[in-house]
């Protein structure tokens, strides 16, 4: 046995000193797979581009310079072209924004990752297929390298997608602005998203009416607060669409039914708009617009708000209908004879005749109409509001205002109303949320028209 494993082992010994290899090269590989890039060199893509809309950075240059970034830096807005090479996730629900990598050759070789980014002209994506992958886009925005090691978008909507697939969204939409935004001559969709988009996210626009066709139906709330969040855009589809938030049905009223309005419908829509933490056009939220016309039906009697004129005389302010005539008839209310307690939120008003007065906070987020014992009435504040529902149709609103250490508090010059038959609506507009000059109302009478 033990000559037996001597004479192994020396066959071995031989077989091997017979074999030579000059380098590690040299030993043959048991197979070659075609795609195996194992232990050959990456293909890369050189960076080209200087980040202008006319130069878009390829993936590449832009991974370059967020890079040289530490974990606190960003780079000013650019714009950076690649394609879609997956989707991480779309929110249509809460934030609209998506989260997805693009890469130069659509591969995940050097990708680049687009967090939390808008859709085209920097709106809320609506659907999870506006995206897929294969697509070519074009992102616009600042770039940070977040914890010093990942490059990806700043995140939260600072940026967006300029161009899909050749699409862009150079001017907000394919169709050019057009209109004035009265009820004679609506704005388009396009027209009023140019006027909304120069709004830092403390303004507001006056009331306007802008004309367009149903994109989609978010919700209608028909339960509390009757309103409705939907989608417009020029052409029915989500290119250049406008978000109308909490805004109500024909007439100013609330809605009824979710069958109310579909896609597809052609509508007009009267209010104020925002551009909603500087980067989402809407209308102002809180029942501050509403469905002027549907498919050609128009609001109440047919004849639209009207916007009146205001005049202040010391600390008298007249709120004028130029639509309407003035009879003899009128009501008035003092509100310093409801026997409201001090600095307690001001209630709906109902006057001799059963006609109502409705205090609102509008866009104000903050404070809402108070009433005081100092004032002897009521206080409106930045974009608070008055709504008047009344008997019969209005001529004209007169208030009579308090004056205190040499200020009269008349409202702002801003300030706007508008007439709708028996309807009137007050806003002590203002640019910013707050600030602005107060309406401390004490008296309040209503001239009807003859």
């Amino acid at each position: 046995m033990i000559m037996m494993k001597k004479i192994i082992y020396s066959l071995l010994t031989v077989t091997i000193a017979a074999l030579s290899f000059t380098s590690c090269e040299d030993v043959p590989a048991p197979y070659a797979y075609p795609d195996d890039n194992t232990g050959g060199e990456v293909v890369t893509t050189e960076p080209a581009g200087s980040g202008t809309k006319e130069d878009p950075y390829n993936v590449a240059a832009a991974m370059a310079k967020i890079k040289a970034l530490d974990a606190t830096g960003q780079t000013a807005p650019m714009y950076v072209k690649g394609k879609v090479v997956s989707i991480k996730s779309i929110d249509t629900a809460t934030y609209g924004n998506a989260s997805y990598y693009i890469s130069d050759d659509g591969t995940a070789n050097g990708q680049l990752y687009i967090f939390q980014s808008f859709y085209l002209d920097k709106v809320k994506f609506t659907s999870d297929t506006q995206i897929k992958v294969g697509d070519e886009v074009i992102i616009y925005g600042p770039f940070v390298n977040y914890q010093g090691n990942t490059p990806e978008t700043a995140g939260k909507g600072a940026s967006y997608l300029y161009s899909l697939n050749g699409k862009t969204s150079d001017s907000g939409t394919t169709v050019a602005p057009a209109g004035s935004g009265t009820q004679a001559d609506p704005y388009n969709v396009a027209g009023a998203l140019a006027k909304i988009k120069v709004l830092d996210s403390t303004q507001q626009t006056a009331p306007i009416y802008v004309k367009g066709k149903i994109v989609s139906v978010k919700s209608i709330d028909t339960t509390t607060y009757g309103n409705a969040n939907y989608y417009i855009s020029d052409d029915g589809t989500a290119n250049g669409q406008l978000y109308i938030f909490q805004s109500f049905y024909l007439n100013n009223v609330k809605f009824a039914s979710d069958t109310q309005i579909k896609a597809g419908d052609e509508v007009v829509i009267y209010g104020p708009f925002v551009n909603f933490k500087g980067n989402t056009p809407e209308t102002a939220g809180k029942g501050a617009s509403y469905l002027y016309s549907l498919n050609g039906e128009t609001s109440g009697t047919g004849t639209p708000p009207a916007s009146g004129a205001i005049t202040v005389s010391g600390t008298t302010v007249t709120l004028s209908n130029a639509a309407a005539t003035a009879g003899e008839t009128t009501v008035a209310i003092d509100l310093n004879t409801l026997g409201l307690a001090n600095a307690t939120a001001a209630p709906v008003v109902t006057l001799s005749d059963g006609s109502t007065i409705t205090f609102g906070k509008g866009t104000n987020t903050t404070n809402g109409p108070m009433f005081y014992t100092a004032t002897k009435g009521i206080r409106l504040y930045a974009n608070n509001t008055m709504e008047f529902d009344c008997k019969q149709n209005i001529a004209k609103i007169v208030f009579t205002c308090d004056s205190f250490n040499g200020t009269d508090y008349v409202g702002n010059t801003t300030q706007t109303v508008s007439f709708d038959a028996k309807k009137a609506t007050y806003t002590n507009t203002y640019a910013q949320a707050s600030g602005g000059v107060q309406l401390r109302v004490k008296t309040v009478t209503i001239t009807y028209s003859k």
